[in-house]
Parts: C-alpha cells; sequence; structure tokens
C-alpha cells in the first residue's frame, strides 16, 4: 500500500485505525487505547455475545467483528481506554 492510501474491507468501506493488522495479527484495544486499572471488558457496555453452532463468542462492538477467533475478548481481560461502565 502506498502512503496516504487508506485500508478497506471487501465492500470499499475504510478500515479503522485500530482494525489495522499488525505483524499478521489484529491490534487489540488494550494495545491502541491503553488500559483502565480494576476494570475489565466483562463489565463494559461494548461487550456483546455472538453465537454461533450453539457456542457463544465474545466481541466488542467498538472492534472488528469477524467470525475468527482472532477478535474475540476475554471477559476477564483488563479493560481498555474506550472502558465505560453498563448502566443499572
Amino acid at each position: 500500500m502506498k502512503k496516504g492510501e487508506m485500508n478497506v474491507d471487501l465492500w470499499g468501506n475504510p478500515i479503522k485505525e485500530e482494525q489495522s493488522r499488525r505483524g499478521g495479527r489484529c491490534l487489540r484495544m488494550q494495545e491502541v487505547h491503553g488500559t483502565v486499572k480494576g476494570k475489565t471488558c466483562k463489565t463494559c457496555r461494548h461487550c456483546i455475545c455472538k453465537e454461533h453452532n450453539c457456542k457463544f463468542y465474545y466481541k466488542c462492538e467498538l472492534w472488528l467483528i469477524s467470525c475468527s477467533e482472532e477478535t474475540d475478548i476475554r471477559l476477564k481481560d483488563t479493560a481498555c481506554g474506550k472502558y465505560e461502565e453498563i448502566d443499572k
């Protein structure tokens, strides 16, 4: 890719910087936005659950969502800088 060109997905939509790949893998939200001490992904409003073939996978709605395990998140991971508490 030439300097100044934007990454696009298969449909020509721009890919967010956070979704870019480095070293053959997707960057994690914590690598891009830092972490919030004492908070986990489990208590974040952006944590969503996807079901496929009777299995549940957790994803971040602010992140690239695909069928790949590479974009799965672990509920016990330290929350990233985009953390928002779930409304009660």
